[in-house]
């Protein structure tokens, strides 16, 4: 639905008469739609979910009850975008007869899925290579990888490529080797962790993961640093907390465990210093002379 604010005659950001009529029935969301659309004369819902924090449904909800209440005008929109017809896979193939990478696509698809990929998925996979330049072997080692694993969703499959592709710059088959292998070494960190803090696996926070990553690829801090700060933080010990104490330690050079046991050694002598020039200013009041001397 495409909505329109109807803006009063009053100047400024005055509050037109037909809200305080309504500021019993309106729900919160309504007041917060409204005064938003007021201020800003904006009434598109997708920016008001988005700058008010609410869902879509809800500012497009309040609309329609502001334009109930005569304040925004609301019209259907009835135009659809044209949807794209995909070419079947032989004709693909017919028009792209010389290019090796749609013949190699054809021919490793069927081999890795074990031939039972149906021509519509072929033609997607195809898709990723002419329309979205994903190069074949970035396609072709992304599926290997996940067939490996036991996923064999091609939908699924193909949204990893595009994803990988376009949000984290996979572009040739060494940069995807590079990250698989990065992957398998964070989950490796992710289950050492989970055993140092007793925690079931299955069960970790994505925000967890990325503070474990920082631990390890930012920090370099080992896996015995990481349970020494467990230790440390005792009853309060959780992923979000050690991370405080962690990041201390980077920022002092801290490193291994020997380094904190020189923190210590260095604090145990600094006490026993303290300690010796008290002894010295003691026994110096000693002998100093009294009056009744």
């Amino acid at each position: 639905m495409k909505f329109t604010y109807i803006k009063s005659e009053i100047k400024g950001t005055e509050v037109p008469q037909v809200v305080f009529e309504n500021l019993f029935d309106a729900r919160n969301n309504d007041l917060k739609v409204i005064l938003y659309v007021i201020k800003n004369e904006v009434t598109d819902p997708l920016k008001i979910s988005s700058d008010l924090n609410i869902s879509h449904s809800a500012a497009n909800s309040s609309l329609l009850y502001w334009a109930d209440k005569g304040i925004i005008m609301c019209q259907e929109e009835f135009a659809e975008k044209p949807k794209k017809k995909p070419a079947l896979t032989t004709e693909i193939i017919a028009t792209f007869a010389n290019d090796p990478g749609v013949q190699a696509l054809c021919r490793n698809l069927q081999v890795i899925f074990g031939g039972g990929l149906s021509e519509r998925y072929t033609n997607k996979f195809i898709a990723l290579y002419i329309e979205e330049s994903i190069p074949v072997d970035v396609i072709l080692q992304i599926c290997q990888h996940h067939i490996t694993i036991g996923i064999d969703n091609p939908s699924y499959i193909i949204k990893v490529i595009r994803s990988w592709h376009t949000k984290l710059g996979l572009s040739t088959g060494s940069q995807v080797d590079e990250y698989l292998a990065l992957c398998e070494k964070r989950a490796v960190a992710y289950k050492q962790v989970c055993k140092i803090f007793s925690m079931d696996f299955s069960k970790l926070k994505s925000s967890e993961k990325k503070l474990i990553d920082f631990w390890v690829e930012k920090l370099g801090m080992s896996f015995e640093m990481i349970e020494q700060s467990y230790i440390r933080a005792g009853h309060l010990a959780s992923v979000p907390y050690c991370n405080g104490i962690l990041k201390n330690w980077a920022q002092k050079g801290f490193k291994v465990p020997s380094d904190l046991q020189a923190e210590i050694s260095n604090i145990i002598q600094s006490s026993r210093n303290i300690d010796t020039q008290d002894d010295i200013i003691v026994k110096g009041m000693k002998d100093v002379p009294t009056f009744d001397e």
